[in-house]
């Protein structure tokens, strides 16, 4: 009976006594186009794909691919999804996910899309216990941890005519915090979204130059220190670039400055040279305050990456000026243009 009553007031939470969604949270629903691979195998939907907050939605049904089931009531707006002694209740519009006996708040609202009901798949598949890796175009499930990635050819990208010496170089960027860690915050944005906005941008310039792109996180969760430098050198990639935006209680602060590991002068390109290449574009293309390149030898991802490594410090939301400008697109695309010359440039030295 106890266990009844607990149930149903966690139900009551969902329905009614949610917490007030903010502007910022409310985001829009955009179409994505993503390949979905679950097990290796290409899946089929006539739906197609939405992302929210940077996350992406998928047709419900998906998760039968993935050995789960799933009851969706349109009158009441729920879906309950179940997998052997997992269960998770959500509804449509609602953040809240009843997720066993606790409730959780989810990165992305489920929504019906062209009469389909989509739900947010990272928090689907790793609650029902599965592994996700979001690489370029492709969204990989995996129910056993092991991942066989797709390798574009250029035949399948007409439209994009790569340098030869650049399409064997690979490139990991990192957009600080996510997830539990919002980074610096400004009233209601938080740099966690900021990072993984610009972020975006510089992923799309390079995958049209024909590069290799990962990112660490490629939507609003926790990626930790340490596992974001194990990434890149798993990856043995040329090239890291770790997007962070600043603060300081100084509030007339404001510019950009790049921080790297101090390494060995005697190699042709280091974490110090790539940290001068990107500081230079920046204060270039964005015509702002010069704070130059900062040594900092204690920072995990530029100390334990075995690649040259940057963090790249795009501008201070304390100060209200430069934060109106960091939230616009036109700033965000300025940026990641800057740091995608650097990348060229320093690929090409």
């Amino acid at each position: 009976m106890l266990k009844k009553g607990f149930i149903f007031l966690f139900v009551m939470i969902l329905c009614c006594g949610v917490l007030p969604i903010s502007a910022k949270d409310s985001g829009t629903y955009v179409p994505c186009d993503t390949r979905l691979w679950v097990d290796n195998q290409l899946v089929q939907t006539d739906t197609g794909f939405v992302t929210q907050n940077g996350s992406l939605l998928v047709p419900v049904k998906i998760v039968e691919e993935m050995g789960a089931s799933f009851q969706w009531s349109s009158e009441d707006w729920m879906i309950q999804i179940s997998s052997e002694n997992k269960r998770l209740t959500m509804y449509m519009k609602n953040y809240q996910c009843a997720n066993g006996a606790k409730v959780e708040k989810m990165p992305a609202q489920p929504t019906v899309f062209q009469g389909t009901a989509m739900i947010p798949l990272r928090y689907v598949a790793e609650n029902l216990g599965h592994f996700v890796l979001w690489s370029g175009k492709d969204v990989y499930v995996s129910t056993t941890g092991e991942f066989q990635l797709i390798t574009e050819t250029n035949e399948e990208k007409p439209d994009v005519q790569p340098s030869k010496s650049l399409m064997k170089k690979t490139v990991v960027i990192d957009p600080g915090h996510g997830g539990s860690d919002p980074g610096a915050v400004s009233g209601k944005i938080n740099e966690k979204d900021l990072n993984l906005q610009v972020a975006k941008i510089l992923k799309d310039l390079l995958d049209q130059k024909g590069m290799t792109v990962y990112m660490t996180r490629s939507e609003d969760r926790y990626v930790g220190l340490h596992q974001r430098a194990e990434f890149a050198n798993n990856l043995k990639a040329d090239l890291f670039v770790s997007i962070h935006h600043n603060a300081s209680p100084n509030t007339a602060a404001q510019g950009v400055m790049t921080l790297f590991y101090p390494t060995s002068n005697n190699q042709k390109m280091n974490g110090r040279r790539f940290a001068e290449i990107v500081q230079r574009n920046m204060v270039e293309e964005l015509k702002t305050r010069d704070w130059g390149i900062i040594a900092r030898p204690n920072l995990v991802v530029t100390r334990r990456t075995k690649m040259p490594a940057v963090i790249a410090e795009l501008g201070f939301m304390t100060n209200k000026a430069e934060l109106d400008r960091l939230v616009t697109y036109e700033f965000q695309k300025q940026a990641a243009e800057a740091l995608y010359k650097s990348v060229l440039e320093a690929l090409q030295n």
